[in-house]
């Protein structure tokens, strides 16, 4: 079983930047005190996983082999230039740096990106039929371990020894995690396609209905996910009990969530889910409207469970779907555009929920995440019957490692 380990390691790689991003400084920036307008800028450090659709066909043009592995040479090559960054990352002042320090977080996002183009590869080529669901397993493992690393060890390690150390830390394991890429297996041979993937207008008139689906499938728990980490520390937690939080309530919830929403689509099919599961977001999110004023912080932990619960069961029944309406010929492609606009819409409900809270406060912002959530309803219900006229089968199984970035 030692041949799994790579792909654990570098999915929690892929795991540990992510929460590092969108947790981490995000909860270090907001103990010390800065605004939630300000702190809604972080959000635009994703925008590399929006446009990564953009440059995959490059990468994988110009991937570097080593030991035999078609993609693992340009792999390691990014985490070490990651592991560099975040130790450059380490010696800029926090409090009088924000921008700057916006820039290299752009820049480990870019880095972090383009490595999970390879990381795809690379356990796309090295997995038969029989090793595919361990490698599986490694991806979800890995990825959900990751936010224990870039949540509650760096908020763990920046509270008590400062932002330096914190980042110093992270560089530290980014190495550590480089070591038993030895031990992956040389690719399977790879066939030049007859037909090269491209973007076009095609991409787009072919992908319509899912690429609508997939902005407004969760819209109202990316705004609920987008607060979670300040609205948490404005009820009175504090910042080591905040990554601990994160890897009990966050991390825990979420793996649930995967395992339930898998459940349901093999036991009643991804179909008769999807709008269930987006009757259950909007449920929450009208208990959170509900109880703004009045909940304390331990109801909002647990609130905020059922919403990671929630968000996980329907990103995995909203995959299972997109993965059956891909184009035979360039199915990458298209599930890296999908992919993109679920990353654009995260991005972007995160800086306006921000910003709305800010201006407004979180009671009026929940209500209009409720009131988003039940509209939404009614389009999705007219997109699903199209899809599913115009697709014959769904397939079973989700990439997990995109879990994550769904749910931070």
């Amino acid at each position: 079983m030692s041949r799994y380990l790579p792909y654990w390691c570098y999915y929690l790689h892929q795991g540990m930047l992510t929460a590092l991003m969108l947790q981490g400084v995000v909860g270090y920036f907001r103990h010390q005190g800065l605004d939630l307008a300000s702190l809604s800028l972080l959000s635009l450090t994703f925008l590399p996983w929006i446009a990564k659709f953009l440059w995959a066909p490059w990468c994988e043009r110009h991937s570097l082999t080593l030991r035999s592995n078609h993609y693992l040479g340009s792999l390691v090559l990014l985490q070490l230039g990651m592991a560099l960054t975040l130790l450059g990352i380490s010696f800029l002042a926090p409090e009088r740096s924000l921008y700057p320090i916006m820039a290299g977080l752009m820049l480990l996002a870019l880095l972090s990106a383009s490595h999970d183009i390879y990381a795809d590869g690379i356990t796309i080529t090295t997995c038969d039929a029989a090793s595919r669901p361990f490698a599986n397993t490694a991806q979800v493992g890995g990825s959900y371990l990751g936010i224990v690393f870039g949540s509650f060890v760096f908020l763990f390690l920046a509270e008590r020894w400062g932002w330096r150390i914190g980042f110093i830390g992270m560089s530290m394991v980014s190495l550590l995690l480089l070591l038993p890429t030895g031990l992956l297996p040389a690719s399977n041979s790879i066939e030049e396609p007859a037909v090269k993937p491209r973007l076009d207008r095609s991409s787009f008139t072919a992908l319509w209905p899912a690429l609508c689906l997939t902005a407004i499938y969760y819209l109202a728990m990316r705004g609920l996910m987008g607060i979670q980490t300040v609205l948490l520390m404005d009820n009175g937690l504090g910042l080591a009990e905040l990554g601990m939080a994160s890897t009990l309530y966050s991390t825990v919830a979420s793996a649930i969530g995967v395992l339930l929403g898998g459940w349901m689509a093999r036991r009643f099919g991804a179909w008769r889910c999807l709008l269930p599961a987006m009757l259950l977001h909007a449920l929450i999110a009208l208990a959170a409207a509900l109880g703004a004023r009045v909940y304390d912080l331990a109801a909002w932990l647990t609130l905020f469970s059922l919403v990671n619960i929630a968000a996980a069961i329907g990103f995995v029944t909203l995959y299972n779907l997109l993965m059956g309406v891909v184009r035979p010929h360039q199915p990458a492609s298209d599930y890296a555009l999908l992919q993109s606009v679920d990353a654009a819409i995260a991005m972007l409900a995160s800086i306006a929920a921000l910003q709305s809270a800010h201006y407004l406060g979180y009671p009026p912002l929940l209500a209009v995440l409720a009131s988003i959530a039940f509209i939404c309803l009614w389009p999705a219900r007219h997109l699903c019957r199209r899809l599913e006229r115009s697709t014959p089968a769904s397939p079973s199984s989700t990439p997990a490692h995109e879990v994550l970035h769904a749910h931070l």
